[in-house]
């Protein structure tokens, strides 16, 4: 602590006032504190501050009776006790100056007399931990600056004690800072290790007691360490006085692993298993400390009993099912439930790992093989591997499916064997419907309801799905998937997203969903907020999701970027995806991502990467026949990667299953019919200004506002008429116009000052382009020189010129790249794409 200033100190200033007066009245100061926390430092600048001052200075307790010096004691607690008696008629007689330093033990009669005579005749200075704050300011004493982060990180290593903290901060003074937290740790850990070194047997038996968590009971103490009630008091008070222990009586992290090693792993089980039979004879045994005893490597029949129990209603179900098994309860008798609660944990390697010897075992019930199928075919399906979850309903059969029919139907549609999921759903007639299955019964349901071959029973599909995200069913299952996941990838395959919005915001009220967010971003891409999209997405830890999600969240960033029109994200977020290609199966959540990675491939020349998925795609819709509510969107964008392909043989089967599903009447599907329809005539020049103007209502009321626009915008190109390109370029901005949030501007007190580095200001909604500025905008972005630009509006290459000129001047764009980036952030040429 030679670095610190006595200004810096806890309570030093306190100490130093006092012995201001020193050579004017007796000081009687008695300085306590746990050790680490700079007695012995505070006590030699005591020592120093007298010297300085021509104040003579006694250390030994025996020279009390010669000449007058200042008395500095340090460590009184191990003093004998004729030495206490001493000081305390010292302090008592109030004839000298007397400053002490000691630990804090409450059970110490001796002590205790000293401490209140000091309280009667001087004062007492308790020297406190640090906080994390304090950490900041012992750090600037050692020329070096620490993050709030890092101070915590300190402060909870070593619950403030100032030699830990010292230890921490100049480990971390002498490394790289990519490298602080490593030396800290390492720095904390061999600070505690010193400190066990110097430590007796039976008190280093009391540190174990404490690292469980279950706090230090002198009643306890006799009982687990064979010591009598005032050797057990002792001990408490040694173990609460050093710098180990926290407050809560816990002790601290860094310490366990060198007190296990300084102790051996036998003797440190043992004592743990001694504590435990204590504690279960008392029924005093909590769940986190029978978790703790369980990971330490004690083996004991009713600590194994009592985790599974705690387990059966613990949120960590997952942990304390481990912990059982680790505890000594044979794995294969809870195999099922430990296997679903590291599923539902996101665990699905455990899962897989627990449930899949159970479906070759000889002895196994039929009710735990029922279970062991589906945790294996959800995990799979959740993978994106349905075909095989399928395969292992198909194995397992509608004769021994039992009431688990719900979860196999759900995935054998998925995989579009309907007649599969049929047969399981047979077996729903000889189970009673319950508020356990509630749930899973509506999704079935719901799955059968969207598969009508007209699409007239979409509407009821939403709603049972929506039901069964509202209904607090109690269903605690791993299912293959979510009612929540079903509805929102409906409601966005059948042009509703703002249907899908209200059925998230109600589950989001609800309580924390992992879904949710990436759920949301493909919400707000389909209904024309790409900036909500992509600033959700931003927030999506990817690899963290599930392959299936994962997929989700790779085809929303393709698609944000091939909307942007930024060819480099493009190519970035489809090189990211292309390794699922390999590792998932399609089905019929699937479909909406699939065709959107479909258009991106054809975009970047690259289709052959995502054609097996796609063909597989194909398969599944010729396996589950006409049912719009599934196939429209994924036709829809076959006729996009035909039209982008410029191939009219492949545009023929979409076109023709979407105008025989709209025959049959489905709203959706004649709407898309014609819009693809007008597109092909848009795209060999024949444009109908009203078929277009219809077109892109009917796209834009199915959500697909960006189609709409693009559809719009295309058309102003393909025609000659300059006023009908002009009309056709203000729908394209109004479509996209009415989809964009209203965006309310910040209050002034909340502007922040422009710094000298921001010479451009950002683009701002404020900056307003006149009709003529935004159509040579749109065209200047879609990349066409000012004489084509000109041609298209009927004005010179120079007019053109000049509106370039007086773009560039109201946004302060200062080169073309600028302009090009500051012009797509204002929402511009994202028609044209």
């Amino acid at each position: 602590m030679a670095d610190i200033s006595l200004d810096t100190f806890p309570n030093g200033r306190t100490v130093f006032r006092a012995l201001d007066t020193v050579d004017q009245q007796p000081v009687l100061l008695l300085i306590r504190g746990r050790a680490g926390t700079g007695k012995t430092f505070l006590l030699n600048a005591v020592r120093t501050h007298l010297r300085n001052r021509g104040i003579p200075i006694t250390d030994s307790v025996r020279d009390l009776d010669d000449g007058d010096g200042v008395l500095v004691a340090d460590n009184v607690h191990r003093y004998s006790d004729d030495d206490l008696r001493t000081l305390c008629a010292a302090v008592e007689s109030g004839r000298r100056s007397v400053v002490l330093t000691t630990q804090p033990r409450p059970h110490d009669t001796r002590l205790r007399a000293l401490a209140d005579a000091v309280s009667r005749h001087g004062r007492t200075v308790d020297l406190r931990a640090l906080g994390s704050a304090d950490t900041a300011t012992f750090a600037r004493e050692l020329g070096m600056a620490v993050s709030p982060p890092l101070a915590l990180h300190i402060h909870q290593l070593t619950a403030g004690i100032p030699g830990g903290v010292i230890a921490a901060l100049s480990a971390a003074r002498t490394v790289q800072l990519a490298n602080c937290v490593a030396a800290v740790e390492a720095a904390v850990t061999a600070w505690t290790r010193t400190l066990l070194d110097t430590m007796e047997p039976d008190l280093l038996d009391t540190l174990v007691i404490a690292a469980t968590g279950t706090g230090l009971d002198a009643t306890e103490l006799t009982e687990v360490l064979g010591v009598d009630l005032d050797s057990a008091h002792d001990l408490i008070d040694r173990a609460r006085a050093g710098a180990l222990v926290t407050d809560a009586d816990l002790l601290l992290a860094p310490a366990v692993g060198p007190l296990r090693i300084l102790l051996g792993d036998r003797r440190f089980v043992e004592v743990q298993r001694r504590l435990l039979a204590a504690r279960l004879d008392a029924g005093l045994l909590r769940d986190c400390t029978a978790l703790f005893l369980a990971e330490s490597g004690v083996l004991d029949a009713r600590l194994a009993e009592f985790l599974c129990r705690t387990a059966e209603k613990s949120g960590e179900a997952a942990r304390y099912y481990a912990a059982a098994a680790a505890a000594g309860t044979p794995v294969e008798s809870i195999a099922v439930r430990w296997a679903e609660a590291a599923a539902r944990a996101g665990d699905s390697g455990t899962a897989l790992r627990l449930v899949e010897p159970l479906l070759t075992a000889d002895r196994v019930s039929t009710t735990e093989l029922v279970a062991a199928v589906r945790i294996s075919a959800s995990v799979l399906t959740r993978r994106g591997l349905v075909g095989r979850a399928a395969g292992l309903y198909r194995w397992l059969g509608p004769e021994r499916i039992g009431a688990d029919w719900a979860p196999a139907a759900m995935v054998l549609t998925m995989a579009g064997d309907i007649a599969g999921a049929t047969r399981m759903a047979e077996a729903a007639r000889q189970w009673p419907p319950t508020e356990t299955d509630a749930g899973p019964r509506l999704i079935v349901g719901a799955f059968d309801d969207s598969l009508d071959p007209h699409g007239a029973g979409t509407g009821a599909a939403i709603s049972a799905l929506i039901q069964a995200v509202n209904s607090d069913d109690g269903d605690d299952r791993y299912l293959p998937c979510t009612a929540l996941s079903v509805a929102t990838l409906l409601c966005l395959g059948t042009g509703e997203p703002g249907r899908a919005g209200d059925a998230l915001r109600r589950a989001a009220g609800k309580g924390a969903n992992h879904q949710l967010p990436i759920l949301t971003a493909w919400t707000a891409l389909l209904g024309g907020d790409e900036r909500h999209a992509a600033s959700t997405l931003a927030a999506i830890d990817i690899p963290a999701l599930e392959p299936r999600e994962q997929l989700l969240a790779h085809a929303l960033a393709v698609g944000l970027a091939r909307r942007s029109g930024d060819h480099a994200a493009l190519v970035r977020a489809w090189q990211a995806a292309c390794p699922l290609f390999d590792e998932l199966d399609a089905d019929l959540l699937s479909l909406l991502p699939i065709g959107e990675l479909w258009l991106a491939g054809i975009r970047l020349r690259d289709v052959r990467r995502i054609e097996p998925l796609v063909d597989a795609a194909r398969a599944l819709l010729r396996a589950v026949g006409r049912a719009p509510a599934w196939t429209n969107s994924f036709h829809w964008y076959g006729v996009q990667a035909a039209l982008a392909g410029a191939s009219p043989r492949d545009l023929l089967p979409h076109a023709h299953a979407l105008k025989t599903a709209a025959a049959a009447g489905d709203r959706q599907a004649a709407a898309l019919a014609d819009a693809g329809r007008t597109w092909v005539l848009v795209l060999r020049g024949q444009v109908d200004a009203a078929e277009v103007q219809a077109a892109v209502s009917a796209l834009a009321e199915l959500g697909l506002t960006w189609d709409a626009a693009r559809l719009a915008s295309e058309a102003a190109l393909a025609v000659g008429d300059s006023a009908t390109a002009t009309t056709l370029l203000k729908l394209a901005r109004s479509v996209r116009a009415r989809s964009q949030p209203v965006e309310q501007p910040l209050p002034a007190a909340r502007a922040l000052a422009r710094t000298p580095q921001q010479q451009t200001p950002p683009p701002e909604a404020s900056v307003a382009l006149s009709d003529r500025e935004r159509e040579v905008a749109e065209l200047v972005l879609l990349g066409l020189t000012y004489r084509e630009i000109g041609a298209r509006l009927y004005i010179s290459a120079k007019t053109v010129e000049h509106h370039v000129a007086r773009i560039r001047r109201r946004i302060g764009a200062r080169s073309r790249s600028e302009l090009l980036s500051m012009l797509r952030a204002m929402g511009h040429g994202s028609l044209l794409v």
